[in-house]
């Protein structure tokens, strides 16, 4: 029997993103390229000496916890690929309850900022504000991407349903600087339908906190690949 001794993982910095909360975010990365985000190195990381030659590269591996998730894991999980009614072994799966909390994402480099410390500017970022990342990589797409992949239970993106928008939330949209990367964002992270994999209430209006909105969207009635926008408000906490 091996007793593996505890391993310590120190926090290189923290994500701030498009996302304040982890509801409807898509679940993997550059599935949202309108996404924005940002990482921060904190001491002793923050030296700029950290990044030299960084910016050469285009897309980064970012090492990450699932700080939200909580500490508990099962063998077992239901990814939402498979509906939330079929269970894969845990690491058969990306599902957020793993035994360390650890995630992996691929994200573009849209800038590096070494004032007063590191920034580095993300896109296609599929990571919560306040996430702590533990490791960054550049990426080597001669070494790591493999297009004769086999890809399991999720052999290619999920198809995007149709989003539109109401009179509302057009109008709402129209009155901000960000009008159209906004729009853009939604239409990314609806169209992934984050609802539960049971939502059979196209009824319900659900709430996805982007930037500083909570965009309200349902099902449509009589049109089972499209989701309406209903109201772009103001997050109130």
């Amino acid at each position: 029997m091996h007793n593996a001794a505890p391993l310590s993982l120190a926090t290189l910095g923290v994500i701030t993103s498009d996302y304040p909360d982890k509801f409807g975010i898509p679940r993997q990365p550059g599935l949202a390229p309108a996404a924005r985000a940002s990482l921060e190195l904190l001491p002793p990381y923050n030296d700029p000496l950290t990044v030299r030659g960084l910016e050469a590269f285009s897309h980064l591996w970012l090492s990450f916890v699932f700080h939200q998730s909580p500490e508990r894991w099962t063998p077992l999980v239901r990814p939402p690929r498979l509906g939330g009614n079929q269970k894969v072994g845990v690491f058969a799966s990306r599902s957020t309850h793993r035994p360390n909390r650890l995630g992996l994402s691929l994200v573009e480099l849209a800038g590096i900022e070494l004032d007063g410390g590191v920034r580095l500017h993300l896109t296609g970022c599929d990571l919560v504000s306040g996430t702590p990342v533990v490791d960054i990589k550049p990426y080597l797409p001669w070494a790591e991407s493999q297009p004769q992949a086999r890809a399991g239970f999720a052999p290619e993106a999920p198809a995007l349903k149709r989003v539109v928008f109401s009179g509302a939330a057009q109008e709402a949209l129209a009155h901000r600087e960000d009008s159209a990367s906004l729009h853009a964002l939604i239409e990314q992270v609806i169209g992934q339908d984050p609802r539960p994999a049971y939502h059979a209430d196209t009824a319900r209006v659900y709430g996805v906190r982007l930037r500083d909105v909570d965009v309200k969207f349902r099902g449509c009635k009589d049109d089972a690949t499209t989701l309406e926008v209903v109201a772009i408000e103001p997050y109130r906490q």
